[in-house]
């Protein structure tokens, strides 16, 4: 992978799903550019939908998660920003996320042909819900 939009959009959505699936994860938390994105998708006229579909085919940006490639290695740099479920420990949600994303991004970019880079995970809980 090269950090091509598709690529990116793959390794952003693998990391997402294995962090939303990772018990005690209550849910991925946007950031102010995803919110502020989200509320003007939704005062869209009507007849703007497939302007919208079109550019969201498009986006490389997955709230809650956020990758970058690192420069000179060609491995990836990885952060999630998720609320923690009440009842849960937080460090052992990060622990464990970390393992999952960790996973899900290296079988995503073996999946497309390419030697297992250095992946590096920064989990930040922002959330207790």
């Amino acid at each position: 992978m090269t950090g091509t939009a598709p690529q990116l959009a793959h390794v952003l959505t693998a990391a997402a799903d294995a962090a939303r699936a990772t018990p005690g994860v209550a849910f991925l938390r946007p950031g102010l550019a995803d919110v502020v994105r989200g509320a003007a998708a939704r005062r869209l006229p009507a007849g703007a939908g497939s302007a919208v579909a079109a550019w969201g085919a498009a986006r490389t940006r997955v709230a809650g998660v956020r990758a970058e490639r690192t420069p000179g290695t060609g491995g990836w740099q990885l952060r999630v920003h998720l609320a923690v479920r009440r009842g849960h420990q937080a460090l052992a949600v990060t622990r464990a996320v970390r393992a999952a994303v960790t996973s899900a991004v290296a079988a995503a970019v073996t999946e497309a042909g390419e030697p297992e880079p250095p992946i590096a995970v920064t989990v930040t809980v922002t959330d207790i819900t």
